[in-house]
Formats: C-alpha cells, sequence, structure tokens
C-alpha cells in the first residue's frame, strides 16, 4: 500500500530489487534502501527488526536490518508519515548474484531440458529477481520492461524467464539446504568484463587498454546520430527476449552455419552499434545502469558466466579485468563476496564470432582462480557446441556450480573441484597422469579425447590409447607415430578450438585443460 502526502517531491519508495516474492539473505545484516522526502524520516520492519533512517539531501535513505534466520510467509513494510510500502511472502533465505553475459542470461525457455523441467518442478523455494537490461540513464523510463525488474517463482509461467544456469544452481542449493533460493540476474549479452565494473578499477593496470579504445571510439562519433540510430535498431529493444526475434532463431533451435547466415539475412541485426558509448559494452557502462542498481543487496555469493566477448579484443589481459572486477564488486557490496565462474565452453565459429582466443582466456580463467581468494572455477570441456556459441544444455553448469558453493561456501565435505593435472611422466612406453579432485576417476568411452603429445620436431600427434589404472590416467604412446618417446616436449590436453573431454572425476566434472612441458 502506497499513500502520497500532499506537497511532496518524492514518493516513498524502495530501490527495483525489492519486492512481493523476494528472497533475503538468511544469517547477514539485510540492507534495504530507497528514496523519500529529503530529511524525512524512514522506518523499516520485518517480522518484528525495526531499522530507522532518515533520507539524505539527495532523498536517498539505507537501513540494515538485523540478520534473520531462514524464514517464509514474512512480510517487509517501510513507513514514512502517510505513506507506506508492504512487500508480502517475503522468504529468508540464500541469496546469489548471476552475472555474465549471454550464457548466464540464456534464459531456461531456450533450453535443452526445458519440457522436463516443466513437467517435473514447482517450488516456491526457488525463485528469482532479472534485473532490466538498462544501457543508459533513463532507459528505464524509455522502455516498456514488462517482463524484468520484479521477483518470480518456480510457476509454470515463471520458469522460462528465469537464467538457466541460474535456476539449475539454485534448485540444487534447495534440494541440499532445505532453504529457500533466490536468485538475482544481472547480466547481459555481448558483454566484456570491462562493462561490469568502475573504469577507476582499470586505470593503472593492463586492462586501461579497454579505457583507451573507448576514449577513441567517442572522439570519432556524433553521440546524437549515435544515439538516434541505437534507440531506432529493434536489436537493442530486449525488454522481452523471450520474443525476439532474434533469439527465437538463434537461441532457441539452434542453428547450422548455413541457417545463421540465412538467419542474419532474414532478421537483419541492422547497425548493432555494439562499441557506442550508451551501448551496454562501453566500460564502466553497465556497472552504472545495472550493477549499482542491486547493490549491496545482502547475497551469500556471485555466480559468473562470461568472458566469450573478451575473447574477441584484449584476452590476454582478462586475468588482471576479471581480478579487478571481482575486488571492485566486493568493495562496492562492502563484503568478501565469493566469485564461482564457469570456464569457457569449446567452441569454433558461430556466426561473427570465433573461438580462436578461448584458449587465451580460459588460461586467464584459470589464473583468476588461483590468485584471488575466494574464488573457485568449474569447467564445461563436455558442454559446449563447435558451431554455437551458447551450449543448449546448461543443466550440468549449474548443477557444477552448485557443487562449488556447496564444498566451498556451506563447507560440505564433497568432491566439487574438476580433477586438475598434478604430474606427468613417462615409464617406458606409457605416459603416466596424476590428477587432484580425481576420486572415482573415469574415462566416458573407450579413448582418451582431446590429449595431444607435442615432439621436439614440433609434430603435433594425437594420443587416445588410454586407460584408468590405480586412479591415474595411463596412456599408451606406441601408437602415436612418436617412434622414440624421449622426443617428446609437451603434453597437451583440451587445446584446440574445438573438443569434448571425455575424462570425469566421481562428482561427474571433466578434467580441466592443461599444458605441461616435458624436459
Amino acid at each position: 500500500m502506497i499513500k502520497k502526502r500532499k506537497g511532496t517531491v518524492n514518493m516513498l519508495s524502495a530501490a527495483m530489487i525489492f519486492g512481493d516474492k523476494m528472497v533475503l539473505q538468511r544469517e547477514k545484516p539485510i540492507a534495504v534502501w530507497g528514496s523519500a522526502d529529503p530529511g524525512v524520516e524512514v522506518k523499516v520492519s520485518l517480522d518484528g527488526a525495526k531499522a530507522v533512517a532518515a533520507a539524505d539531501e539527495s532523498g536517498s535513505w539505507k537501513v540494515s536490518l538485523p540478520a534473520h534466520a531462514a524464514a517464509r510467509g514474512l512480510t517487509l513494510t517501510a513507513e514514512s508519515g502517510g505513506e507506506k510500502l508492504a512487500y508480502t511472502d517475503v522468504s529468508v533465505g540464500e541469496v546469489w548474484i548471476a552475472g555474465g553475459q549471454s550464457n548466464m542470461e540464456f534464459y531456461l525457455g531456450f533450453e535443452k531440458n526445458y519440457e522436463e523441467v516443466l513437467a517435473s518442478f514447482e517450488s516456491e523455494d526457488v525463485r528469482f529477481f532479472d534485473y532490466p537490461d538498462v544501457a543508459y540513464e533513463g532507459e528505464l523510463n524509455d522502455r516498456n520492461y514488462i517482463h524484468e525488474g520484479f521477483w518470480r517463482s518456480s510457476t509454470r509461467e515463471d520458469l522460462g524467464y528465469f537464467s538457466a544456469v541460474g535456476f539449475y544452481f539454485a534448485r540444487d542449493l534447495q534440494r541440499a539446504l532445505g532453504v529457500p533460493v533466490g536468485i538475482v540476474g544481472c547480466n547481459w549479452s555481448g558483454t566484456t568484463a570491462s562493462a561490469w565494473m568502475d573504469p577507476a578499477f582499470l586505470r593503472g593496470t593492463p586492462g586501461e587498454i579497454w579505457l583507451r579504445d573507448y576514449e577513441k571510439f567517442e572522439a570519432e562519433i556524433d553521440k546524437d546520430e549515435f544515439m538516434r540510430r541505437y534507440l531506432q535498431n529493434p536489436m537493442n529493444d530486449t525488454t522481452d527476449r523471450l520474443a525476439l526475434p532474434f533469439n527465437i532463431k538463434s537461441l532457441k533451435i539452434g542453428l547450422t552455419q548455413e541457417e545463421q547466415a540465412a538467419a542474419m539475412q532474414e532478421i537483419g541485426t541492422g547497425d548493432a552499434d555494439v562499441s557506442g558509448f550508451v551501448f551496454a559494452g562501453r566500460p564502466g557502462g553497465l556497472y552504472s545502469t545495472m550493477v549499482r542498481k542491486i547493490a549491496p543487496y545482502t547475497s551469500r555469493g556471485v555466480i559468473w558466466y562470461q568472458g566469450e566477448s573478451d575473447g574477441d579484443a584484449h584476452p590476454e589481459v582478462y586475468d588482471e579485468v576479471f581480478s579487478r572486477m571481482i575486488a571492485n564488486w566486493r568493495e562496492l557490496w562492502a563484503d568478501a563476496l565469493p566469485f564461482l565462474f564457469v570456464q569457457l565452453a569449446p567452441f569454433r565459429k558461430w556466426m561473427m564470432s570465433s573461438g580462436d582466443n578461448y584458449g587465451i582466456v580460459r588460461k586467464c580463467q584459470e589464473e583468476v582462480s588461483k590468485t584471488v581468494a575466494g574464488t573457485w572455477m568449474t569447467t564445461t570441456g563436455d558442454a559446449g557446441m563447435e558451431y554455437d556459441i551458447h551450449p543448449k544444455n546448461k543443466k550440468p553448469v549449474g548443477e557444477r556450480l552448485a557443487l562449488l558453493a556447496l564444498g566451498h561456501v556451506y563447507g560440505q565435505d564433497i568432491l566439487c573441484d574438476p580433477p586438475e593435472l598434478e604430474s606427468a611422466c613417462i615409464e617406458e612406453k606409457s605416459l603416466i597422469l596424476t590428477f587432484r579432485n580425481a576420486e572415482g576417476l573415469h574415462l566416458k568411452g573407450e579413448c582418451v579425447n582431446a590429449l595431444q603429445l607435442v615432439t621436439e620436431e614440433g609434430n603435433v600427434l594425437d594420443a587416445s590409447e588410454g586407460e584408468i589404472i590405480h586412479g591415474k590416467l595411463v596412456v599408451d604412446l606406441r601408437n602415436t607415430g612418436c617412434p622414440d618417446v624421449r622426443k617428446i616436449r609437451e603434453i597437451r590436453f583440451a587445446q584446440e578450438l574445438y573438443y569434448e573431454v571425455n575424462l570425469y572425476n566421481g562428482a561427474g566434472i571433466p578434467a580441466k585443460p592443461f599444458v605441461r612441458r616435458i624436459i
């Protein structure tokens, strides 16, 4: 209920993320904020707990409610004079932010297992909020965002709008923890990590190259004309992504290369303006128009699936950019949020995109997982599509992120990390590979996929004859085309543009890519 006092300038309001059916984070102080008349007092209450704050000169207010145990069916209220906000059917449980680009944004309604989910899953304990795609200040008023910006529960009507990765992650967490789980979607297709961070965090780092690129671009364009083109291009209106013709053609169905070309011509992408000053991809753009709008909504952590667009330019600085982005978000939330992220899937070519530089990005992602505290990475070496940048099977991705959360964040004693090469040696005519996180190590199939040898002459040879012996991968080198194993100088695993890893641990997680020199 909202009542406005006569003569007031600002109506009492809370940030968009607060609404009916929302999930609040358990066991942490709960941040609530919004706007009101400057100087007026705002009282916020939840289940008997209360907090009070006065709106500042700009009309902004913020309170912190005490930590609350998991609960359901609560009401959160905010009052100021004669005005009152009341949000009902509020749950308290686990909240995770789902960030990144199109593979995190990818709707469950387009996903391979969607019909199975519709037939078998309905729960009031799995909920989702998707922040609208907003590229510039004021766009919320310029477009009709009727499908985003409010909380959904897992009903047949709403499931299609969930992030597919976010859904499978939340479903498995809810089953394991027995508490409500809420996912806050904050993602946009075709965006680099630089778009999701304060540009100040790029300055003085190798990632500053993104700022220099943008400054050069901005100096060369007519901003008024650019804005006109941006607003006229239907590709830039993402207010109903499930109905967007391009998405229906390219995401739901999955196209051959020939069909991709035909779809591009049929739909017409127009002047996409993919690096413009109002486009989502500009450095700091989405940090300003999206991330800051949901911060500091109290959360347990972040799941992240992004990096494809960084492969198109400056992939070599991705580790620095992503590391600084994580630091930026943690500062903004004033919380050392865990980051669980997805290593890029194998991929060769899709429309105008290519996986040529994905190997570089994967190495950078590996580096972040090793050097930034509170980050963990899962792998998708078995879940890519050779000619589609959007793999349709998101189920294993969400499930593997959930394993990381359960093991590293919630402290369960489970196998949750990918097999990782520990040592490699050659004994007579066999290559013996030892892995960490290798309980239950096994191959699916009769041979080893994606394993290659490099000789001192530079020849690249497949090494596919292998088996698991005493928990190690033992590869027979006799039929590799290298008669003298002393000339093997390097072992490569999952280093081609497209591959299908079939080496798993007992948790069903595929082994990570690696390159190992043999001295």
